[in-house]
């Protein structure tokens, strides 16, 4: 695996910390070209000196995944610099819980502005150049809340869903062109999105397994990957239920407290 990323170019968004800021490290030893983008510019000078002390040749950006011209700016900048981007990572999202009593729709309008389009701006400048060489990886970190509404979850499962359907489309249009197009689904993480008690984190992953995880999913050219693996079962059985069942068990099975208030994490 480290053979097959050395010397391709990886552009990275949400690396400025926890998942993207270790699958950055990982690839950075396996030789990758780096295009690391955040917005906390002084965050990711941080990285691409840990970065550049393994070896790899590192290309900051800082930008709102949310901005769609400045995402355009940015795969301008990228491809400028290593002339062509092998693989694009859109990993930047937040979390968040939105219960339908209180919902919030400023809450609501920023998780998908973030989750959904930062994902289109971040993957669609790169299509172009893709299909017009025949080869590239185009990849969306998602999470398997996209596979059904959990509970005080709204907003950032129907993000998550909406992210999934949109890359799952891509595959099937943009296979014939010889680009591979992955959505990637990870449980729980070890990181800042996770470092709360609001509900139940079950089977948490640490940050470099994950990244491992990732980085196999992209050099096996998975179109979808879900991990861990107890979670990926429970995911299953989860989508397997009826509706009747699923109403009834999954609020209690959550842990979700009652005293929650819409906000992102």
């Amino acid at each position: 695996m480290k053979d097959w990323f050395h010397g391709k170019a990886v552009l990275i968004t949400g690396a400025s910390s926890g998942m993207g800021w270790d699958l950055a490290l990982l690839l950075a030893s396996y030789g990758a070209k780096l295009v690391l983008v955040a917005r906390r510019a002084q965050k990711l000078e941080a990285l691409a000196a840990e970065c550049e002390a393994l070896g790899a040749e590192v290309l900051v950006c800082s930008g709102d995944v949310s901005d769609r011209e400045r995402m355009a700016a940015v795969a301008a900048e990228a491809q400028e610099r290593f002339g062509f981007i092998d693989i694009a990572i859109a990993n930047a999202g937040v979390g968040g819980l939105n219960p339908a009593p209180r919902f919030d729709l400023a809450i609501h309008e920023k998780t998908h502005a973030i989750n959904v389009l930062g994902t289109a701006n971040t993957l669609a400048p790169f299509i172009r150049p893709m299909v017009a060489a025949g080869r590239g990886q185009l990849i969306g970190i998602s999470s398997l809340a996209a596979f059904r509404g959990l509970p005080n979850a709204a907003s950032y499962a129907s993000s998550k869903a909406a992210q999934a359907r949109m890359l799952e489309s891509w595959r099937v249009d943009l296979r014939p062109h010889g680009v591979a197009v992955s959505c990637i689904h990870p449980g729980f993480i070890v990181s800042p999105m996770t470092a709360h008690d609001q509900f139940q984190m079950p089977f948490m992953v640490p940050v470099r397994k994950s990244s491992l995880h990732i980085a196999r999913a992209i050099a096996k050219r998975r179109a979808v990957y879900l991990y861990p693996w107890p979670m990926r079962l429970l995911t299953l059985v989860n989508r397997l239920l009826p509706t009747w069942l699923f109403d009834r068990l999954i609020p209690k099975l959550s842990g979700q407290r009652d005293d929650i208030e819409p906000h992102i994490l």
